[in-house]
């Protein structure tokens, strides 16, 4: 540390004195220098987060036109309700008759089918305990790739909620489903089944979908 020469013409004491004053100048200008390049970082950090979060969750004009589709649209008579069956636990190789087709509700699997997109079949007992968690099943039969492609697409961005799966046993080409409620489709409508996923996800004693 460099000292000004006029401190050599000082008593002792009185430059130990200046020099520890000095020493502890020099200590408070580097916190401060510290505390001011922290909080820069920070705020370059937060920005940054900041800018990330509004372009992740901006919506795009697409989206915001789909959303007003959705809105536009409306379930009046659309959708069927049916008397709850039970909800009793079965083992895979038990035998169910539900009243309906595909089932609303009734018996099933001690375990429910995992949300997501299928290429195949699904157990319709597994099926029905996915409704009483609150999700929606949409299964289809004998469609055009373009309106399987739009089903999984469904699927796909309602990932916590829904099941997408082709399904044999179904009189319609398109029939979503929930707890105690259904609605048959000749084709595919987006914006009319994303509209059914909206107001009876959730619908359901348990109350698991997102």
């Amino acid at each position: 540390m460099e000292l000004p020469e006029e401190w050599n013409e000082l008593p002792k004491h009185e430059r130990k004195k200046k020099f520890k004053e000095l020493r502890q100048e020099q200590e408070q200008r580097s916190d401060l220098i510290e505390k001011v390049r922290n909080l820069g970082l920070l705020i370059v950090i937060l920005v940054v987060v900041v800018f990330g979060f509004i372009q992740l969750t901006k919506k795009s004009p697409e989206q915001v036109e789909f959303e007003q589709q959705v809105k536009a649209v409306s379930l009046e008579g659309k959708v069927e309700e049916f008397p709850i069956e039970g909800r009793d636990h079965v083992s895979a190789g038990t035998s169910v008759e539900y009243q309906t087709n595909p089932p609303t509700s009734g018996a099933h699997l001690g375990e429910a089918e995992d949300w997501g997109v299928y290429g195949k079949e699904i157990d319709d007992k597994a099926g029905v305990h996915g409704l009483e968690h609150g999700g929606i099943w949409i299964s289809y039969n004998e469609i055009a790739e373009e309106e399987k492609k739009m089903l999984e697409d469904i699927g796909k961005s309602n990932f916590q909620s829904v099941i997408v799966s082709p399904r044999s046993a179904n009189e319609d080409k398109i029939v979503v489903v929930s707890w105690g409620r259904m609605m048959k489709l000749e084709v595919a409508d987006k914006a009319l089944i994303q509209k059914y996923i909206d107001t009876y996800k959730n619908q359901a004693p348990e109350k698991l979908a997102k």
